[in-house]
């Protein structure tokens, strides 16, 4: 057996434990004393403790991400609307791919994809409005010319990816409105 190995079956002489506590420990205030923290649940307004939420597309990928990050927000969402009940319009979702460089047999090399959400939300009791806002996210991807099984896997990646980062955005802005 080698000396290294006995650091993993709990032997290990090498370097003392606390030595190790202490480099942990020091890493642990470092990093809380620059301010990081886990991202934990969204504060949403209270007016959204109840929300319905109300598509074009209600099965779709986007909303029924939308809904988990609301439930791990405290939100329980209905499907019928009440008068204790926010409403989530979610107006216009819209995927789109452009092209944005040709090769030189005229064939199509990278192109921006976009995604567009958007949505609105509206409490009558308490009289809590959010206008009309659209988001978007633009990503580029370079298309390869030999491998067109997994560019179109990549470009699935990167439409969930902007799914995910739509919903984180649409909460923040919601978010935003709480601490108002």
């Amino acid at each position: 057996m080698q000396e290294g190995d006995s650091f993993f079956r709990g032997s290990y002489s090498g370097t003392s434990y606390p030595v190790l506590w202490l480099v942990g420990f020091l890493c642990a205030l470092l990093l809380s004393g620059c301010g990081f923290k886990l991202r934990g649940a969204y504060q949403l307004p209270e007016a959204m403790q109840t929300t319905l939420i109300e598509a074009a597309q209600p099965k779709s990928e986007l909303i029924r991400r939308l809904k988990r990050a609301l439930k791990s927000s405290g939100v329980l969402i209905v499907d019928e609307a009440s008068d204790n009940a926010a409403v989530l319009k979610i107006f216009n979702e819209k995927k789109s791919k452009r092209i944005v460089s040709l090769d030189a047999k005229g064939r199509a090399r990278e192109y921006t994809l976009t995604y567009a959400v958007s949505f609105s939300v509206k409490a009558l009791i308490q009289e809590f409005e959010v206008s009309e806002q659209a988001v978007q996210i633009d990503r580029d991807f370079v298309f390869d010319t030999e491998d067109v099984l997994g560019n179109s896997r990549e470009e699935a990646k990167l439409y969930q990816e902007m799914e995910q980062d739509i919903v984180r955005l649409m909460l923040l802005r919601l978010q935003s409105r709480a601490a108002k």
